[in-house]
């Protein structure tokens, strides 16, 4: 038998057309590619951009590299431009893992039916900052004058305005309030002069570049507040979602974990106890107001 490669013939009558073949090869490869499974594609998690994405992306990349060894498939962090952008599209289904703030992953979970999976430990520590050269000593200093916050749909601000109204400041009337970009914009509100507090969590807190929060001092810690969400984006098999559970509640006692608590706080991963979830529903309503 020839070794030699093989050679074909084309006799007349069965010409080949090689604009059909190359059609039929592209749409076997187009079958091929629509076969693979979702999770043969990059995992996408969902991260609330309640800090810049310089901060995301440095903070979040443990949790990425972490979940990629854990599923064997490759783990992107994405998120949005705002609060606003990023719910339309985790309640469109755009992330595998939604990772938000308590009042919107409540929402997601309740109007498009997205699976909670747990919620980061501890609570968040909800703060009023000041200026150490020129420092509040009271939430009076808010009267006639700013408070900064950013995240118009956080949590934090929802229920430090509460707080604040509680204790005679309503927005609006007593005070008003200033939107920034994100936590470095938030300190430079502050040390610009154009008002006295600024309302922010420890993560913002501990995210400002420390040339600017050596500026800054906590004048009250106001609350605790349920911690971020975690809840399952996109339909996955049972198996699927078992093991991405299973990986989460892992997560924080290996050595990816313990660098992500060094860089967010986050100390755990647990379910999410009933009286979290009753603190969460007192601000669904409001949120969905300042979402529309």
């Amino acid at each position: 038998m020839d070794d030699a490669a093989p050679s074909f013939s084309v006799r007349k009558g069965q010409r080949m057309n090689i604009r059909s073949i190359a059609a039929a090869l592209l749409l076997s490869m187009a079958c091929l590619a629509a076969a693979r499974p979702a999770w043969a594609q990059a995992f996408q998690v969902g991260v609330l951009p309640n800090l810049s994405p310089r901060v995301l992306l440095t903070n979040y990349r443990p949790l990425r590299d972490y979940l990629s060894d854990a599923l064997g498939i490759p783990v992107e962090i994405a998120t949005a431009p705002d609060f606003k952008t990023f719910q339309a599209r985790s309640v469109a289904g755009e992330y595998d893992l939604v990772v938000t703030a308590a009042n919107l992953g409540r929402i997601a979970q309740q109007d498009a039916g997205l699976k909670l999976i747990a919620g980061f430990e501890p609570a968040i520590p909800a703060l009023l900052v000041t200026l150490k050269a020129a420092p509040a000593t009271s939430i009076e200093a808010l009267r006639g004058k700013a408070l900064a916050v950013s995240n118009p749909q956080s949590m934090l601000v929802l229920l430090g305005k509460n707080w604040l109204r509680q204790r005679g400041l309503s927005a609006g009337t007593d005070y008003e309030v200033v939107w920034t970009r994100n936590e470095d914009s938030l300190a430079q509100v502050l040390t610009s002069g154009s008002a006295p507090l600024a309302m922010m969590s420890a993560g913002e807190l501990r995210a400002i570049r420390p040339e600017i929060a050596e500026r800054l001092a906590v004048m009250d810690e106001f609350a605790k507040l349920p911690n971020f969400l975690l809840l399952q984006g996109r339909a996955m098999t049972a198996e699927r979602a078992a093991a991405l559970t299973a990986a989460l509640m892992a997560f924080p006692a290996t050595d990816l974990g313990r660098e992500f608590t060094t860089l967010t706080g986050v100390r755990a991963i647990r379910p999410v106890p009933e009286k979290d979830l009753e603190i969460i529903d007192s601000v669904t309503a409001e949120t969905r107001e300042q979402l529309r």
